[in-house]
């Protein structure tokens, strides 16, 4: 069809707004249960449609709503036959009542056996998800179909054109499975093993055919119970200099808010991403072995290829693996990748893992926590603290450039011991806490530091305990003594505050490392270039040279010498987690008194006149000081918890 207009601005513009109004008068709503539903029904909320394959058959277009009925299972093949628009996608949902409604690829026998796929998107976009739950358990065989190969939900892209708009929102995926599993050993066979959740795929671009996905957002679902990986972003590559940095990769990934429990592999793993942020994620036991058809092989994100990455305010706990294995890993060839305010706990592997080819990996306001603890007698440095490696992607030698590894807490208090080995150029450390007690050895195993006729930047780092000397012998200005820790142990991040910071406060270097590209911007639109707080939120004044050893920047110290009669030194109270008291009691007060509630940071939340007792019910889960009349003193909290 042709439209031509002859000077008519005016009523091309109102045929503009006519076909809007008339797309949106079209959107069609689309309901199905299989246990009440019927195909030969019209798919409404009465009358619903029954199976995957009728829905399947559907031409979807802008606007169009499918809803599948809480509390049903559909087992097939859900095909989503169309695309939405950016204004108006196309939206699979729920309706009614009960538990999300389950989708599997799980056909079995009867059917042609298991698909691939639960949920396929081939060469369409602008579709959300949301309010599903997704299962591929894949047990018997289906002609045609990879026994190596199994997905939740597969978004594809062959066609040469780029695919824009994914979201995922509320989303449960479990118990995805292929027919085979791997040797996690076998590095070329583990690698082509990549049963997912979720996975998001553009193929290899070639001189005319250049395309890729543009916009994936990922949030507040769960995962959980998966053969090796949670979430698959992947782009091959390019030929003969095809495209650029961006249409090469997937592009403005946002993976926030999610939760990842025994997955056999990694929880998020991008490769070749542009601008991606996965952040306020906790990911429990990567690498499982929980069922033994998973690898058991992690870290719960690692990057390869990618272009810009923000990986923050994470928690990670429990990564198992015979290779890799830590908590959040810099795989090969990467460029601005930033491992900022996470807290790894318990990683098989080790802490910081840097491999070959990377410009600009930057480990920054972390806290690790018995993280190394892997013994292989035929590795003898098969676990670290540090590991920086020269090895790049193909097997090449390409020492990693520019890293930098500042202000992170590193504890550990286990009897083990770790490697530390640097082989790289232009590497920073400083303002870190190494701490190792109780029979725990930070460098035991061997310390290599190779910097290849280039400088190590190495100065202010506090060690305590059984740190090696070969280590912090590098370290121009080092700093020795226990920070002592307020709750090691609890399993979060406020544990680590330190109840005396003498010996960190403004100790460290100002020295602020890279800037993230494109911060304020996008995916990156709430993200600082710079670091302006710490991992619980306290100012960092650069400027002013303010700057702590350590993960925490906090200010006020929690040891006091003041023994005046009738207050106490000074003490936190803890109302993290919940459930917490709602009610302080004070001894020692001679008469009523000015107390103020106060953060960590120094912010004044809550001032009271107090005699015996200071209500705090309003007071928010957190670390924070009291204050009596200039002095803090030590509050006895009631027994009886919250609801």
């Amino acid at each position: 069809m042709k439209i031509k207009f002859f000077k008519n601005f005016r009523g091309a513009l109102l045929l503009v707004l006519a076909c809007f109004m008339y797309s949106n008068l079209l959107a069609t709503s689309y309901y199905l249960s299989s246990s009440e539903g019927d195909d030969h029904n019209p798919g409404t909320a009465v009358e619903p449609l029954k199976t995957l394959s009728q829905i399947s058959s559907v031409a979807l277009f802008p606007g169009d709503t499918v809803f599948f009925k809480r509390g049903d299972r559909f087992d097939g093949h859900f095909v989503v036959n169309g695309s939405g628009a950016e204004s108006n996608p196309i939206v699979i949902t729920s309706y009614g009542n009960g538990a999300k409604p389950i989708l599997t690829g799980e056909a079995g026998a009867a059917n042609g056996g298991d698909y691939r796929e639960a949920v396929w998107v081939h060469n369409n976009d602008n579709i959300v998800f949301e309010n599903l739950e997704v299962h591929n358990e894949r047990l018997i065989t289906r002609p045609g179909v990879d026994e190596a190969e199994a997905y939740g939900i597969h978004i594809m892209n062959d066609q040469g054109v780029t695919l824009s708009n994914f979201a995922f929102r509320n989303v449960e995926i479990r118990n995805v499975y292929a027919l085979k599993t791997v040797d996690p050993a076998n590095q070329s066979a583990f690698n082509a093993f990549n049963p997912a959740g979720i996975r998001i795929f553009s193929s290899w671009n070639w001189p005319g055919k250049v395309g890729n996905i543009d916009g994936v957002l990922i949030e507040n679902c769960l995962f959980e119970n998966l053969q090796r990986l949670g979430v698959h972003l992947k782009l091959p590559g390019a030929n003969n200099n095809t495209g650029n940095d961006s249409l090469n990769r997937i592009a403005n990934v946002i993976v926030r808010n999610n939760e990842f429990h025994h997955t056999g592999g990694t929880c998020v793993l991008p490769i070749r991403t542009y601008n991606c942020i996965i952040e306020n994620n906790t990911f429990n036991y990567p690498g499982s072995t929980l069922d033994p058809r998973m690898p058991g092989r992690g870290s719960a994100v690692w990057t390869w290829k990618c272009i810009n990455t923000v990986i923050q305010y994470n928690n990670s706990y429990h990564v198992r693996g015979i290779l890799d294995s830590h908590g959040i890993h810099v795989d090969h060839d990467n460029v601005n990748t930033f491992v900022q305010y996470n807290y790894m706990e318990d990683s098989e592997g080790g802490f910081v893992e840097i491999l070959g080819g990377n410009l600009n990996a930057v480990y920054r306001f972390n806290i690790s926590v018995n993280d190394g603890w892997r013994s292989n007698p035929g590795w003898v440095n098969s676990n670290h603290t540090i590991w920086l490696n020269e090895k790049a992607a193909g097997g090449s030698i390409h020492q990693s450039d520019s890293s930098y590894i500042y202000n992170n807490t590193v504890y550990i208090d286990r009897d083990f011991s770790t490697a530390i080995d640097i082989n790289a150029t232009n590497t920073f450390i400083y303002n870190n806490i190494f701490h190792a007690i109780n029979g725990a050895s930070m460098g035991g195993q061997q310390v290599v530091v190779k910097n290849n006729g280039t400088p190590l930047y190495m100065t202010n780092n506090l060690f305590h305990g059984n740190v090696n000397t070969n280590f912090s012998d590098h370290d121009s200005s080092p700093v020795f003594g226990d920070p002592v820790f307020s709750d090691p142990g609890s399993g979060v991040a406020e544990g680590y505050l330190l109840d005396s910071i003498s010996l960190v406060e403004n100790a460290g270097i100002a020295l602020r490392g890279p800037a993230i590209p494109g911060a304020g911007h996008g995916v990156f639109s709430d993200v600082t270039p710079w670091p302006e707080v710490d991992i619980l939120g306290n100012l960092i004044e650069w400027r002013e040279g303010q700057v702590n050893i350590g993960a925490s920047n906090a200010k006020y110290d929690v040891v006091s010498s003041n023994n005046e009669p009738g207050f106490y030194p000074p003490a936190k109270f803890k109302l993290f987690p919940n459930p917490a008291t709602d009610v302080l009691f004070f001894e020692g007060i001679r008469d009523q008194c000015l107390a103020e509630i106060v953060t960590i940071s120094g912010q004044i939340i809550k001032q009271a006149v107090v005699k015996d007792t200071l209500d705090i019910s309003d007071i928010e889960p957190g670390y924070y000081l009291v204050r009596i009349e200039g002095y803090i003193a030590k509050p006895f909290l009631k027994p009886e918890v919250r609801d």
